[in-house]
């Protein structure tokens, strides 16, 4: 049999259609008649329905899963009129075996009508592809984005519906989110505030510089500041607010925003000034009876002691140390509300600190039966500041210090210094302070409490006022110390000069015991 060249040229065509259609990435196949018989498939048909065997089979017979989804119906229509379908992210439910679970799949695809030469249809050319991950991919994206709308919706209406001020700025200071409550006190809307800096916003010049400071602060540090400051809105309600900056890291390790926080203490902050109004009127009042009384004691004293009642006299002398407690404590309360109120005042010249260390334990040890205060160094520096004022805050650290031991043990008072400043220590054996309350002792009204004693009594303005006179003077305060192991607090103050050893007239060492 011999072929002709149109033939020829018609087998290559075919072969390279063939080829074609075997390598080609989408999936194609080709169907006859009215049940859709399955003439061929390629490769990539097969991996969307599994190795199943449908050639010469019809599709319900070759698919049976697919009863009920319409594809049927979609081929049918093309069959009979000849207007292609296109399909785009068409679900379809498959089965690689009989026995295999039902999987989605999603595929891209056109029917086309085949016709034979005389122009009649008979038959479905289908070919498409399968963009399954795609939409799954798309699915979860869009499933993810609602998530985090959902999630972003509740916190903003979580944060909007509490008092507190809740915001965040990127890394340049700019707003980046608030909450109802600070918009309401600015009287802007959330568009205004967006990537506003505090400097464009109605704040006080010297406060936006100030809060614009301390998110800088947090960006390069990497920690959270505190602090509180008074604010009068545009609408003239005047506050005082506490405010936190806290970094939050990104990937990097680096500060990716700073959320802020603001809470309105106006209530507290009046409450503490009526205390202080309170404790400075009373103090006041109580300071003109005790020294009357602490008079007549003495005139009783001097009386009785001529008369020979010495047994009266010691009873009038105890209470005149009563007396001196009182005095004390007043005293205490008169310098808090001063140090409250600015009008602390001190009276600064160069003085020798050694010598006044010397003196504050000698004033301690008169009254400190049952311990020993040693004054184990000297440091033979020169400071500048009020004598008297750094003597008290000593003064305190000892009392502190005699307050907290057990009785017969001993106190080390040592100064040393370096290139720039002084330093006192005193060291005690005693009950020790725990690591949670070792931050707070300096707090006013803040007594610490030990296991044992529990908290020890006092009012807790000792150490607070020595740490606001040690800072007034440009210095620094501290304790070491550990649950049951003593404490060792320490202050530093910047050094006027040093004395030299040919010019030392530094205080021997200080110790006296008194019997129990």
């Amino acid at each position: 049999m011999q072929i002709d060249s149109g033939d020829q040229t018609a087998i290559r065509e075919l072969s390279a259609l063939t080829e074609v259609f075997e390598k080609a990435p989408a999936f194609m196949a080709v169907l006859g008649g009215a049940d859709h018989v399955f003439e061929m498939a390629n490769p990539a048909y097969y991996q969307l329905i599994g190795q199943r065997d449908i050639i010469g089979k019809p599709l319900l017979a070759a698919l049976p899963e697919v009863a009920g989804q319409g594809y049927i119906e979609l081929l049918d229509a093309v069959l009979h009129t000849g207007v292609p379908f296109v399909g785009t992210e068409m679900k379809v439910l498959l089965q690689e075996t009989a026995s295999a679970p039902e999987v989605v799949r999603y595929v891209n695809f056109v029917y086309q009508a085949r016709r034979n030469r005389q122009g009649e249809i008979v038959g479905v050319f289908a070919h498409g592809i399968d963009v399954t991950d795609l939409v799954i991919a798309r699915q979860t994206s869009e499933e993810h984005a609602q998530q985090l709308k959902r999630q972003a919706q509740m916190f903003d209406s979580l944060l909007t519906n509490i008092t507190d001020f809740v915001y965040a700025f990127d890394r340049e200071g700019r707003f980046i989110y608030s909450n109802r409550p600070l918009l309401d006190l600015l009287g802007i809307s959330l568009e205004q505030i967006v990537g506003k800096t505090f400097h464009d916003l109605p704040y006080p010049e010297d406060l936006a510089t100030t809060l614009h400071a301390y998110i800088q602060r947090v960006v390069e540090q990497k920690q959270q500041i505190v602090d509180e400051t008074p604010y009068t809105s545009p609408t003239g309600v005047m506050g005082y607010y506490e405010y936190i900056f806290s970094p939050v890291l990104g990937d990097d390790g680096e500060v990716a925003i700073v959320a802020g926080s603001t809470r309105n203490i106006t209530e507290r902050v009046l409450q503490e000034q009526q205390k202080d109004e309170f404790l400075a009127v009373v103090s006041h009042e109580l300071k003109t009876p005790v020294t009357s009384i602490k008079a007549y004691v003495q005139v009783l004293q001097k009386r009785l002691a001529r008369e020979g009642n010495a047994s009266a006299v010691a009873h009038l002398g105890k209470v005149d140390a009563q007396i001196n407690k009182l005095t004390a404590l007043i005293g205490d309360l008169l310098d808090v509300t001063k140090i409250k109120s600015g009008k602390l005042q001190f009276h600064e010249a160069d003085f020798a600190l050694d010598d006044q260390v010397a003196e504050s334990i000698e004033e301690v040890q008169r009254t400190a039966e049952h311990h020993t205060i040693v004054f184990e160094e000297a440091s033979n520096a020169t400071v500048h500041g009020d004598r008297d004022r750094i003597g008290q805050a000593l003064v305190n650290l000892l009392t502190n210090a005699v307050k907290y031991s057990a009785r017969e043990t001993t106190v080390l008072v040592k100064t040393a210094t370096d290139d720039a400043s002084v330093t006192v220590s005193v060291q005690d054996s005693g009950v020790g302070i725990s690591a949670d309350q070792a931050p707070h002792v300096f707090e006013q009204f803040y007594r610490a409490t030990n296991d044992q004693k529990g908290a020890i009594p006092g009012l807790g303005l000792g150490l607070y006022i020595a740490a606001e006179i040690i800072q007034r003077h440009g210095g620094t305060i501290w304790v070491e110390s550990a649950a049951g192991q003593g404490s060792t607090f320490f202050f530093s103050l910047p050094v006027v000069a040093l004395q030299l050893a040919s010019q030392q007239h530094s205080a021997p060492p200080v110790e006296s015991a008194h019997e129990s």
